[in-house]
């Protein structure tokens, strides 16, 4: 008897047991496109239980991209990645972006480029949960780049090169001038779709460097830009009024310089760019022509000098182009050398990085800005770099420095991953908002 009563105690309390065994946990994923917050909420873990979230995708070249971030759960059981911060991982901080920036490629892949090669109108994520090193659960996430139906032509007519990115419907919709850097070619076309994708007709405008254009940065004519503004504005898909014209470094340059000449633009964003002309990549030449006339450059001592540049690949750190604390260049020089926006009656937006390693962005419009007066606000990002205005949320974990020769010549862009990342986000928020505002 007292052993059938044994043996009968010891299967109920299994059976209790086995009624209140956790299961297992859950893993909830939402969110909408590349710029709105991922939401990421893991449930039913023990208080403080450890839980690594991760994500990945692979872009147009095959290569994977990853990003994680450990959390302890809260007191009731959960992980939330808007409202916790990771307590180690690829980001810091409570940040619905965290897992989207953050990303990067496996320890010993070479980086021949800074941001992640993706063409197409979407990303694929999976999204996951590990604890223990054991994988519990993941889900799989489209996270759209731009908004639905935009459409993406390319532009060879009139001496322009470049491509026509349009919104949904028949329009008319404001028009806006996309202007890429020192790169040349075609500027940025995921940033034209996403332009394109709040509304705007984008023109990315290409200048140099490509078939039918200049070879290099060197004495481009202005007129070249000014009637890209005439023919954006003559385009049936553009409303009536004037156009606007972003652009980043140079580009942000050549945006200046087309607010000066074009009385078609009412509105102008120029990202880490520059009030001054720089000079062009032949010596002793200018960036810009008007009407035949060289736009007068700022000389300053070898500002492509491959001397410092190559002493610090040696060392095996990123090299600098110019002196990014501007030093070799007085006040005077710069006003001598300074854009006409004064004549221009747009809009200007202003935004340079406070440790832009590239280029002294911060000196070089306020050129601009003492110019512009209150016409004109100048935003200047708090530790980022150079490299500032892309779709926001994408990988920045290589911003920091440009790959010019793989593993072997690195151009220092500046500021960390998080602040780049940070800046992008803001930097194209208030593109977006000043376009709708003045166009």
């Amino acid at each position: 008897m007292r052993r059938a009563i044994g043996l009968l105690a010891a299967a109920l309390l299994l059976t209790g047991c086995a009624g209140t065994a956790r299961a297992a946990p859950a893993l909830d994923v939402g969110g909408g496109a590349i710029d709105e917050p991922l939401a990421v909420v893991v449930s039913g873990l023990a208080p403080g239980e450890r839980a690594s979230v991760w994500a990945r995708m692979t872009d147009d070249r095959g290569r994977l991209w990853t990003s994680w971030a450990t959390f302890a759960a809260d007191r009731g059981g959960r992980v939330d990645i808007a409202e916790h911060a990771p307590v180690g991982g690829s980001y810091a901080g409570a940040d619905p972006a965290g897992l989207l920036w953050s990303m990067r490629l496996p320890s010993g892949e070479p980086v021949s480029e800074p941001r992640a090669a993706l063409s197409g109108s979407e990303i694929q994520l999976t999204i996951g949960v590990d604890i223990g090193g054991r994988t519990v659960a993941q889900e799989p996430v489209v996270v759209p780049l731009h908004a639905p139906g935009v459409r993406s032509t390319p532009i060879a007519e009139g001496g322009l090169v470049g491509d026509l990115h349009l919104p949904p419907g028949p329009g008319p919709h404001p028009g806006v001038i996309l202007l890429g850097g020192s790169e040349g070619g075609r500027p940025n076309p995921k940033l034209g779709r996403f332009l394109a994708g709040k509304g705007f007709a984008v023109l990315g405008l290409a200048y140099f460097g490509l078939p039918g254009l200049p070879p290099a940065l060197d004495r481009i004519p202005v007129e070249y830009g000014t009637h890209a503004v005439d023919w954006l504005r003559a385009r049936p898909e553009v409303s009536d009024g004037r156009v606007g014209v972003v652009g980043l470094s140079r580009g942000g340059e050549f945006a200046l310089v087309l607010g000066a000449f074009s009385p078609g633009v009412g509105a102008v964003a120029s990202i880490v760019g520059s009030g001054a002309v720089f000079p062009g990549m032949a010596p002793q030449a200018s960036s810009w022509t008007h009407a035949g006339a060289d736009l007068p450059p700022l000389m300053i001592a070898s500002p492509g000098s491959p001397v410092g540049f190559l002493a610090e690949a040696a060392r095996g750190r990123p090299g600098q182009f110019v002196d990014t604390q501007g030093t070799t260049a007085t006040r005077e020089e710069l006003d001598r050398a300074a854009i006409p926006v004064e004549r221009s009656d747009a809009a200007f937006l202003l935004v340079s990085a406070e440790r832009d390693a590239m280029w002294p962005s911060q000196r070089l419009l306020d050129v601009a800005a003492r110019r512009l007066g209150d016409r004109a606000e100048h935003v200047v990002e708090p530790g980022a770099g150079h490299f500032i205005l892309d779709v926001p949320n994408l990988p920045t974990s290589y911003t920091s420095a440009v790959p010019l020769v793989p593993e072997v010549f690195w151009a220092a862009g500046g500021g960390a991953p998080q602040a780049n990342a940070a800046a992008t986000a803001d930097t194209v928020r208030r593109v977006v908002e000043l376009f709708r505002e003045e166009l």
